[in-house]
């Protein structure tokens, strides 16, 4: 089912940058919370070599000690940031009904992803050009994964609905990467064009006339 697919976004498999353990109550919560924060300020405001595991813990005001309690390095923090932000990403994407028409879906899809890059475009930028993608490659793949399988699910849902008759799979893996390819280049190289509308009305076009054709 579809629904079923949302449940093991807690559930990421593990990567080699992982958190020594999870936070329990609520003064650990608040201290990873600062760690997290601390470290995005500081990727943000100075740079990913700037956030040294000592640096992180001075500007989240905790021992270097706490934060070892809970993450082995640095890399295991901006893994966690990571996470985070995906399944932010994840759920925005997700929040619409299995039975949406396949217009309004993909419409749903593309604006969705353009405004939550645009809403979180520092951090976006920061983790694209600066953190080594070795840091997160499995929970990010991990994450691609899941949403790869929504969204084949979706598209098998609506085969008879769709014009081309390829295998849904790479249907869905071409539309994707084209999105988020188009999206990612925007964000690097015009940020600006992310809050025109010609930019989600576009893409929203071209990928609509090749997926549905007359039906659109």
């Amino acid at each position: 089912m579809y629904s079923d697919l949302l449940s093991p976004m807690n559930q990421l498999e593990k990567t080699h940058y992982q958190m020594i353990k999870q936070p329990r109550q609520a003064r650990s919560k608040a201290t990873v919370e600062a760690i997290l924060e601390a470290a995005t300020r500081i990727l943000v405001t100075s740079g990913y070599a700037s956030a040294t595991t000592n640096s992180i813990a001075r500007y989240a005001g905790v021992g270097i000690g706490s934060l070892y309690e809970y993450f082995p390095n640095k890399e295991a923090i901006f893994t966690e940031i990571r996470r985070r932000e995906a399944i932010k990403h994840f759920q925005r994407l997700t929040g619409i009904a299995q039975s949406t028409h396949p217009k309004a879906m993909l419409e749903h899809m593309i604006s969705t992803h353009i405004a939550f890059v645009r809403d979180h475009l520092e951090i976006y930028i920061a983790l694209e050009t600066q953190v080594p993608r070795l840091a997160f490659e499995e929970t990010e793949k991990a994450v691609l994964d899941k949403y790869a399988a929504l969204s084949n699910a979706f598209l098998a849902s609506r085969q008879a609905d769709l014009r081309p008759r390829q295998d849904i799979t790479f249907i869905s893996e071409l539309l994707s990467r084209i999105v988020l390819s188009t999206v990612k280049d925007y964000a690097l190289r015009a940020p600006d064009r992310l809050a025109e509308p010609d930019l989600t009305d576009a893409l929203i076009e071209l990928i609509r006339n090749y997926l549905l054709g007359e039906i659109a």
